[in-house]
């Protein structure tokens, strides 16, 4: 593999995956899951909704794992005005073809936005990207080597482990030469923002900044600068909402997309619901995923013993207080962990966690 993966890659390594290890027939496909609801008597009652009707079965233990990145968000309110031509998410976005020719304005500052307008400014008549907050830009290759897989140990105090994008940040180089707002925080304290072409777009003059936009007009999106551009497609590169259509909000939700976990997986309330992947690193996902699936492995297994209600609750609190410190306060850091002292952590615990099952023996 190259050392950023496409897609198509990523989805191979999947299916390979799971042919390799033979589960792929434990796998109900084009089924819905339409409710989850604690039963009286213990476990949980999962109902579903496929080619064979609808159906309720008993499980004892819920993992739920459908990921925080589906459920596009949108400008809220809306920005004033009507627009003529085409609006998608970038959750909607497949391919270039889908910009070629147009005069295209990609609106938001992460990695899906520059991607895209990247892609545009390739095939699209004009690229125009309205950027409202600054962020540092990182290059995805640091002396050759893919910025993520330089690790360091996962015991390191957070502003040790944010000094490696802070170095990255200075290496790459500063982005309000071209137009862009300078950030209001500094390196390594936001999810990192990645691009090995967005500068060279720039320079050539195929990608134009603008600063947010302010209304809608036709034909025409006008920016808070009071500059106005022609366009047919917008790209609302703005983000996701973390929801759960299968539970009742009543139950649980995950407002401002936040929704406290023990490691990102034990919810402390609701014993045998488990979370897997709702969280974002600085880096892969897949690694932290596999950690916590085998964790709750050893938890339904018996071979690991959750500590003291009191205990979670009190480490909770302190890893709440371990972001707010190394992450600006932001809907977009809810969720984010530090990718080795995530996995060094878990490890430690899963450790602890053998050893009072030993120790009640």
């Amino acid at each position: 593999y190259p050392h950023y993966a496409r897609h198509d890659q990523i989805a191979a390594y999947f299916e390979d995956y799971a042919q390799h290890f033979g589960f792929r027939d434990k796998i109900t496909f084009n089924t819905t899951v339409t409710k989850v609801e604690p039963d009286p008597n213990f476990g949980w009652l999962v109902s579903t909704s496929g080619p064979n009707g609808d159906n309720t079965q008993h499980y004892d233990y819920v993992l739920v794992a459908n990921g925080h990145h589906w459920d596009p968000r949108w400008p809220d309110p809306a920005y004033p005005g009507d627009f003529n031509g085409e609006q998608i998410h970038a959750h909607s976005y497949r391919s270039a073809e889908q910009l070629k020719g147009r005069k295209v304005v990609v609106v938001g500052a992460g990695n899906s936005a520059m991607d895209i307008a990247v892609e545009a400014s390739k095939v699209a008549e004009t690229t125009h990207w309205s950027v409202r907050r600054g962020q540092w830009v990182l290059r995805k290759l640091v002396f050759g080597q893919a910025l993520d897989q330089v690790a360091l140990p996962g015991w390191l105090p957070w502003w040790a482990t944010a000094a490696r994008l802070r170095i990255g940040a200075i290496l790459s180089g500063d982005m309000t030469k071209y137009g862009l707002p300078k950030p209001p925080h500094t390196p390594g304290q936001s999810h990192p923002v990645q691009s090995e072409q967005i500068r060279a777009q720039l320079d050539a003059g195929a990608i134009a900044v603008q600063p947010g936009i302010e209304r809608l007009d036709g034909d025409r999106v006008v920016f808070t600068d009071g500059t106005s551009v022609e366009a047919d497609l917008i790209v609302w590169a703005t983000g996701y909402n973390v929801t759960f259509p299968f539970f009742d909000e009543d139950f649980l939700s995950a407002p401002d997309n936040s929704l406290p976990l023990w490691k990102r997986t034990v919810h402390p309330d609701h014993p045998g619901l488990f979370f897997i992947g709702l969280l974002q690193p600085v880096g892969a996902v897949m690694p932290l995923a596999q950690a916590q699936g085998e964790w709750v492995a050893e938890i339904i297994n018996g071979d690991y013993k959750l500590p003291a209600p009191q205990y979670i609750r009190k480490r909770m609190g302190y890893e709440h207080e371990r972001n707010l410190k190394q992450f600006y306060d932001s809907p977009r850091h809810t969720m984010e962990v530090d990718f080795d002292a995530f996995l060094w952590d878990l490890a430690r615990e899963r450790k602890a966690g053998r050893e009072r099952v030993q120790a009640s023996l």
